[in-house]
């Protein structure tokens, strides 16, 4: 059975509401990835492609299995022979773990908000505790 290399960013990450599907898989790393924007939908984020290395996102990088991968094309929306109906697309990335892959959003962002920080577990968190105003 082969295995790849996939780099969670949203609701997969650990802790949050998707992880339970990757929860048994092997979880090789943790950092940034530079060349992506993050952008928030609300109840999760998009990313996109910068056309330089600006922008950057917190990832975590699984090694998962051939039928996890199905099953991750299919929480994600992708279906390679539809491409332009999919909601992501599936894009080939280099890590420090070798080639793997990542979920891009693929379609109009409309007015999602770009977050800077560029870390959907950050953002939750401080959603959850605000930083109190001083008066």
């Amino acid at each position: 059975m082969s295995t790849h290399i996939v780099a969670v960013y949203g609701t997969l990450r650990e802790g949050l509401s998707d992880h339970g599907l990757i929860a048994d898989c092997k979880r090789i790393g943790l950092g940034w990835l530079t060349g992506f924007r993050m952008h928030n939908l609300g109840d999760f984020p998009a990313i996109v492609p910068t056309l330089d290395e600006s922008g950057r996102i917190r990832v975590e990088w699984y090694q998962v299995s051939d039928e996890l991968l199905a099953e991750l094309d299919q929480l994600q929306g992708f279906d390679e022979s539809a491409l332009s109906q999919s909601i992501h697309t599936r894009k080939r990335i280099f890590t420090p773990y070798g080639k793997g892959w990542i979920y891009i959003y693929n379609q109009t962002l409309g007015n999602a908000p770009y977050m800077e920080a560029g870390d959907w577990t950050r953002f939750l968190k401080e959603q959850s505790n605000p930083t109190p105003q001083p008066a």
